[in-house]
């Protein structure tokens, strides 16, 4: 992995085209006051407001399981397939070729499970993309374990040369050896999931968790990088010296980021043809699945912090609680992977959050 100093040493892949975080919680906050019940209620781009679908485990980890088993839902499950066992057969007729399925391998290995022990005091009450109370209001301050999925959208390693200090890590920060090398990896999710820093500091995601006999590697949360209520995404650090791993990542973000330009050369005009939309996720927090669907509809708005629109897709591929933040591959959405990602629920089917 290079090291040739400055932004050429970093990758990045969502760096371009932002200078800042944009942050809207000020402003909702001063809203709380505003009516909560939105059911039913289109916003300005025709979107129903729904509800989250991060999962909320009073009683721990050893929940999940019992939720997973007792989902209301999508009972047994039957459209979710383990990701070790996807193959091209899942796949729409037209779609199976070996870099298709390559593209949802290498999305599924830069998939992670995010679990989240602390609520931020600063969640508002309400927003315009949600029906009723903004999600875990009521949980505020509390350290109710909540999960969700996220994925590796860029990694940058740092040598002592770097100037940067020891690895935060956990790990490190207990160690009288911290590590001088160590690495950040981005990762996106919903705002919902991890919603500010003293959130994000109190998160942990697991990569590689794909059934019950790998539990995966963990890496430790640090910061948010971005984030963006009313679109409901958010991009925060995670910190590793685990350097094997942050290689790794490294070099799957390059692989899908390559192959998504060759899916896009491909496939091009093909968005609107069998719609096709594939999520790669932690329903229940429990071993990663892969499921595959149509899109149905696109809601656009025009946002006040860019001269671009924001869209957001509502779509029949099937999700759980514990699926949001997780990517949404919408096949000729785009000519790389800047993906939108699982936010929620409404009367119209599943839908995600804004691209960035």
């Amino acid at each position: 992995m290079g090291n040739t100093g400055g932004k050429k040493r970093e990758f990045w892949l969502a760096e371009k085209g932002l200078t800042h975080r944009q942050d809207e919680t000020t402003q909702l906050e001063e809203r709380q006051d505003e009516t909560t019940q939105l059911e039913e209620k289109k916003t300005e781009a025709g979107f129903i407001p729904g509800h989250h679908e991060a999962e909320v485990c009073y009683g721990g980890e050893a929940d999940l399981h019992k939720h997973y088993t007792g989902c209301k839902k999508n009972p047994g499950h039957v459209n979710f397939i383990p990701v070790n066992d996807f193959n091209l057969d899942h796949l729409p007729s037209r779609y199976r070729d070996v870099i298709m399925l390559e593209v949802i391998k290498a999305l599924s290995a830069l998939t992670v499970l995010i679990k989240v022990k602390f609520t931020s005091l600063k969640r508002p009450k309400s927003v315009p993309c949600f029906s009723g109370q903004y999600p875990c209001y009521n949980y505020r301050g509390s350290d109710v374990l909540r999960t969700g999925t996220g994925r590796v959208c860029g990694v940058v390693k740092y040598t002592e040369s770097d100037n940067k200090g020891t690895c935060p890590c956990g790990k490190c920060q207990h160690s009288d050896t911290p590590s001088k090398v160590w690495g950040e990896v981005l990762v996106m999710t919903a705002t919902h999931v991890v919603f500010d820093e003293s959130e994000a500091r109190r998160t942990r995601c697991v990569v590689g968790f794909d059934d019950n006999k790998s539990p995966g590697v963990s890496l430790d949360g640090w910061r948010v990088r971005w984030a963006n209520i009313k679109g409901d995404w958010c991009w925060f650090i995670c910190v590793s010296c685990d350097l094997e791993l942050v290689d790794e990542l490294y070099k799957m973000c390059r692989h899908l980021y390559d192959l998504c330009g060759k899916v896009w050369n491909k496939y091009l005009g093909f968005l609107d043809v069998d719609k096709l939309a594939v999520i790669v996720s932690h329903p229940h927090g429990c071993p990663k699945q892969v499921s595959v669907g149509q899109w149905t509809h696109k809601h656009v708005r025009k946002a006040w912090y860019t001269k671009y629109a924001k869209d957001k897709y509502t779509y029949t591929t099937c999700t759980c609680p514990g699926s949001s933040g997780a990517s949404v591959y919408l096949l000729g959405c785009g000519r790389s992977l800047w993906s939108h990602h699982h936010s929620g629920s409404n009367s119209e089917g599943n839908y995600s959050g804004e691209v960035l």
